[in-house]
């Protein structure tokens, strides 16, 4: 753990601009943002289930989490992520995971490992339109978020890697990912930018696919037991 006292997930809410009008301010926004985050970290995900967290736990539980009275409904959360500042939310998040995360022994070895990976974000589709995806960036050796950048909606998780690495410096990182990163440009990209990389090979590139798998198909190549 660090050295540094660590600081209260409510204390470093407290850094976000509340993006809310004189008229919506009844319930403090660190006390929201809490409620939301504990109820997806104990399996309640949504909105709605966010109520029913806060419902089970009483008032006990509202009263630790800032809340002077009865918590919002679904409409009232709706309202505020609507207005909220996501880089400053995500900002605080990945300071409060720092200062939380544990010490890694430090080894031989000078490479990080980074996991890219898509994500898409629930409750984001609209009609015929495609959900909001993103694609984050995880500390792979303690599974701790970097970073993430919205994928848009024009694009695929592949270009929007493509992109973000052409905006990163790499050296020193090794970036995994699925087989979505399995594209000449993006993996040239990351080698460009200093880096490596290590992907899942699948159907979407049957030529490689079929290579890797003959050269696999003879024994002699990997075993001095094979006669």
């Amino acid at each position: 753990m660090s050295e540094q006292p660590v600081r209260g997930l409510l204390e470093i809410l407290q850094q976000i601009p509340d993006p809310r009008g004189r008229e919506g301010l009844r319930h403090p926004l660190s006390a929201m943002l809490a409620a939301m985050i504990c109820a997806t970290l104990c399996g309640f995900r949504g909105l709605r289930a966010t109520g029913r967290w806060l419902d089970i736990h009483g008032v006990a539980m509202w009263h630790l989490l800032g809340f002077r009275r009865k918590p919002p409904v679904r409409q009232t959360y709706a309202d505020l992520l609507k207005e909220m500042d996501v880089a400053a939310f995500e900002r605080v998040l990945v300071e409060f995971s720092q200062q939380c995360a544990p010490e890694v022994e430090s080894t031989t070895s000078d490479v990080q490992v980074e996991v890219w990976d898509g994500k898409t974000l629930r409750g984001t589709r609209h009609g015929e339109q495609r959900a909001e995806a993103i694609l984050v960036r995880m500390q792979a050796i303690v599974g701790q978020l970097i970073a993430s950048v919205r994928i848009p909606l024009d694009t695929n998780e592949s270009k929007a890697a493509f992109e973000l690495a052409k905006s990163l410096v790499l050296t020193g990182k090794l970036v995994v990912g699925d087989a979505a990163y399995c594209q000449r440009d993006t993996c040239q990209q990351i080698i460009d930018s200093g880096g490596d990389y290590l992907v899942t090979v699948k159907g979407n590139q049957p030529q490689l696919l079929r290579d890797i798998e003959l050269a696999f198909a003879i024994p002699e190549g990997f075993s001095p037991l094979c006669s």
